[in-house]
């Protein structure tokens, strides 16, 4: 049942809008601060807090992506599982992510932690966790096509196995 792995890359245009606000803002300022015309240096202090923000904050997605992309499902669960549980605890990280993480993401890390620990049920043969989390994450998150379409599937393959012949 292993596929390829779906990696989906929503972007939030507001969101997107806000990120790059706050980048002419920082640029702006460090124009003025620091009473110098060389916006490299700003762009370069400005890329370094980007990185870093997106390398400490969500690290235990990070993981669990690096994981799921060499098909190591079974070492993904935990880093996912590690990742919503923080999410979980720090709502405001993840709802302010634009400013947090300069995350311009449409979907929100809970969600996507989510939505992958599903997809690494359905990869490791475990449907029906797997089809359990979904509808726990339409009940959450109902917009969620991920979810929505990944359970029509495990329903539809379900429904074909279960036909008499």
């Amino acid at each position: 049942m292993s596929s390829n792995v779906p990696i989906v890359r929503q972007i939030s245009w507001p969101a997107f809008a806000i990120v790059f606000a706050i980048t002419l803002a920082f640029l702006f300022a460090f124009e003025y601060i620091f009473q110098t015309d060389d916006v490299f240096i700003g762009v370069i202090i400005f890329s370094i807090l980007a990185i870093v923000l997106r390398m400490t904050v969500p690290r235990s997605h990070r993981k669990g992506m690096k994981a799921l992309k060499q098909n190591d499902f079974e070492t993904a669960i935990p880093h996912f599982k590690e990742s919503v549980d923080y999410f979980t605890r720090n709502k405001w990280v993840d709802k302010y992510r634009v400013i947090t993480v300069l995350s311009s993401s449409k979907m929100c890390y809970r969600e996507m932690g989510l939505c992958n620990i599903a997809f690494c049920y359905s990869q490791t043969m475990q449907a029906e966790k797997a089809k359990a989390l979904y509808e726990e994450i339409l009940e959450e998150y109902p917009d969620n096509g991920i979810a929505y379409y990944a359970l029509n599937s495990i329903n539809t393959f379900s429904n074909k196995n279960n036909e008499p012949s």
